[in-house]
């Protein structure tokens, strides 16, 4: 990933996205963060803000638009403007289903357990 990436962290749990900040602030490349309490606000944002993420970390339940929700109108867009982007879901459940479920979605690149880690954040940036 580039220097100056945008990562769109979509979560409604304002203590993970407070954490997320923290922990992107203490990774050595410069990221641009842009936060949305849940998927109707970053699915808006990629449709008319013009700002394409490099990342999104994509929490799985939230309220109005959830993160599988977000996926099947995310799925729908026009493929030249989502393939470069990564999307990866994070919760806190160990869950199998919802790790199983993550396998059908290709545009899906991974599953993440909450906490994460300063490890994973560097591992993803680089």
């Amino acid at each position: 990933m580039t220097e100056g990436s945008n990562i769109f962290i979509v979560d409604d749990d304002p203590i993970h996205r407070l954490l997320m900040d923290r922990l992107f602030a203490r990774q050595p490349k410069t990221c641009k963060l842009h936060f949305f309490e849940n998927g109707q606000k970053a699915l808006e944002a990629l449709r008319t803000s013009g700002v394409l993420p490099d990342l999104i970390l994509l929490d799985i339940e939230m309220p109005v638009m959830n993160g599988w929700q977000f996926m099947e109108a995310f799925s729908g867009l026009d493929p030249a403007l989502i393939d470069p982007i990564r999307v990866y879901m994070v919760s806190s459940s160990f869950s199998d289903e919802d790790q199983n479920r993550v396998k059908r979605y290709s545009r899906i690149k991974g599953y993440i357990v909450k906490p994460i880690r300063i490890e994973k954040i560097i591992e993803l940036l680089g």
